[in-house]
């Protein structure tokens, strides 16, 4: 009797531990709550300026040359500026959060864009973090974006090598992983789901019109598997030659909006 006593207490103690340790991790894998505050300037002027903002592929665009600007420039004829503000390992939650409290980032919305490229998701998805938590961010940054009249261009979560990415990480990052995968149900290789949950939200919110997307097999149709030429060595970003291809979709997408603004326009 004694012994199975002390049976019932240890197993007591266990599971409220392993209680108070979901508790405690629980609001990690929660998306983020709204903000307010943000004002954004107005400009006068033809010029076209767009914002890129995000993780680290927008940290690592800082250091090639940009060639959305050129490119929108030769096909409209209008002044293009580009502003760049992004963080290395941010999460869709950190990349909203630091549109208002990272100085960087903010500035680049204050200036009023009238675009603004988002590159968020991956670190979602390399983490494990959730479908539904990588949604929700989505969600919320976008509607930051309309609410303030900046065109949001979204880049669907790029095609990565996600398992070398997990293989290369220490034991104990492998464990958090594992151990995202189970409170999260995500799978190891979990980009379609999240991608996925992306194209449902904008279904949800009748947002087709209203944003524009970069979808993965528009820039990069073979995905990363036949494409290793535009990933550096690393496998989860992008070299010079793959930020050129990316920023030739940017720059397209952009053209083609202002021509339809101004098809619109001459047929009033």
């Amino acid at each position: 009797m004694t012994m199975r006593y002390g049976v019932l207490v240890i197993t007591i103690i266990v599971f409220f531990i392993i209680g108070l340790g979901v508790l405690y991790i629980k609001p990690f894998y929660t998306p983020a709550e709204r903000q307010n505050g943000l004002i954004t300037l107005s400009h006068d002027d033809d010029t076209v300026r767009v914002a890129y903002i995000g993780d680290s592929w927008a940290e690592g665009y800082k250091k090639v040359n940009c060639m959305i600007d050129s490119l929108v420039n030769y096909a409209t004829g209008k002044p293009v500026l580009v502003r760049i503000a992004g963080i290395s390992g941010l999460t869709s939650k950190n990349v909203y959060y630091g549109l208002f409290r990272n100085e960087s980032m903010r500035r680049v919305l204050e200036w009023g864009p009238d675009y603004c490229f988002v590159v968020a998701g991956i670190n979602d998805s390399d983490r494990k973090m959730g479908k539904g938590y990588y949604k929700e961010n989505m969600r919320l940054i976008i509607e930051l974006l309309l609410d303030k009249g900046i065109m949001p261009i979204v880049l669907e979560i790029p095609s990565y090598d996600i398992d070398f990415s997990y293989k290369r990480r220490n034991r104990i990052i492998k464990l958090q992983y594992l151990v995202s995968m189970i409170l999260t149900r995500s799978k190891m290789n979990c980009i379609e789901e999240y991608r996925n949950e992306y194209r449902i939200m904008l279904e949800e919110q009748s947002w087709a019109d209203k944003v524009i997307t970069i979808f993965n097999d528009e820039w990069n149709p073979d995905g990363y598997k036949d494409t290793r030429t535009l990933y550096d060595s690393g496998r989860m970003h992008l070299n010079e030659i793959g930020y050129h291809v990316l920023d030739t979709c940017i720059a397209h997408k952009i053209i083609n909006h202002i021509n339809s603004l101004s098809n619109e326009g001459y047929s009033e």
